[in-house]
């Protein structure tokens, strides 16, 4: 499926929120962006608000699900007002903004004292309400996960049926991938089956703050039902990518030493992540992100086997 980023020009935007959606947009800002979502600011009587524009409006979807069912003060997500269709190949997605700015965007000092903040929003995210919904893994517009058991969402990154894997990566590298998958596939008994929500790709660009509190937890395209060390998962995967998800990593360990086969399910869900991500990139051509994907993941193994 082609995921590469949609390239509207600032004026197409602007003349799409004046004719489509009535809006009289000013000051149109372009803000840091993630992989596939084009994102901008802009001011409409005398407020703000985020247009994103993607090819796929499932995850815009999931934003508005998210707002209206686990929106709360400890769980900050933004109102999405307006969402649909500019054409055949774009969507957008309007939000009230946020203040702040991202947990990769401050510095040291700062980044220290949100840790706790940041792992409370976590934790506040496993406490949120989901008896209303059914399923496990990522969950649809409706609210309801793709799979009956958690164990069923893990293995199907490997399904052939969803991912084409021949050819995926190089033949040099089959036998470190082949390494990955055999650890992989022996840790998912270790990982239970009870249902918490999960974000999906918790950190780093996806959580705002104004330097005291978390203000705001983006981009819910990813979020699933699962296991909720899924979302630390993340933070260890790419803490040698990232400051602040080495120091979130660090600072999550006294939460879940305790918790039973913690260690076994953190290497489980990071090579999840792993896999997810050499897939992904390769999809997208990133040759070199797929390459330090698989690397990482290798790692993480002859870490966990040698420890």
């Amino acid at each position: 499926m082609d995921k590469e980023k949609t390239q509207l020009t600032s004026q197409e935007i602007t003349a799409f929120l004046q004719k489509q959606c009535a809006v009289s947009a000013t000051n149109l800002q372009q803000l840091v962006e993630g992989e596939e979502s084009q994102a901008f600011s802009y001011e409409c009587n005398a407020k703000e608000y985020v247009i994103r524009i993607n090819q796929r409006i499932a995850g815009f979807q999931k934003d508005a699900y998210a707002h209206s069912h686990f929106q709360s003060a400890k769980v900050p997500i933004p109102k999405v007002t307006q969402l649909g269709y500019i054409d055949e190949h774009h969507t957008f997605c309007l939000t009230e903004k946020m203040p702040g700015i991202t947990l990769q965007d401050v510095d040291s000092q700062t980044l220290k004292q949100l840790l706790q903040p940041t792992t409370d929003v976590w934790l506040a995210l496993g406490d949120c309400a989901i008896s209303h919904t059914t399923g496990f893994g990522d969950f649809d517009a409706r609210g309801q996960g793709t799979y009956r058991r958690w164990s069923q969402f893990l293995l199907s990154i490997l399904d052939p049926q969803m991912h084409n894997w021949n050819n995926v990566l190089p033949s040099e590298h089959q036998k470190m991938f082949e390494e990955v998958v055999a650890a992989f596939t022996s840790l998912i008994p270790y990982c239970p089956e009870g249902r918490s929500l999960i974000h999906g790709d918790f950190g780093a660009n996806n959580v705002l703050t104004d330097g005291q509190r978390i203000t705001a937890v983006l981009d819910w395209a990813n979020a699933k039902y699962g296991d909720p060390l899924f979302d630390v998962a993340t933070a260890f995967f790419w803490s040698p990518w990232l400051d602040c998800m080495a120091a979130q990593a660090a600072y999550f360990e006294p939460y879940i030493s305790r918790l039973p086969h913690s260690h076994e399910r953190l290497v489980c869900y990071q090579l999840y992540i792993g896999l997810a991500e050499i897939y992904d990139s390769s999809l997208r051509q990133k040759g070199e992100m797929a390459l330090w994907a698989l690397q990482r993941s290798a790692e993480i193994v002859h870490n966990f086997l040698t420890a």
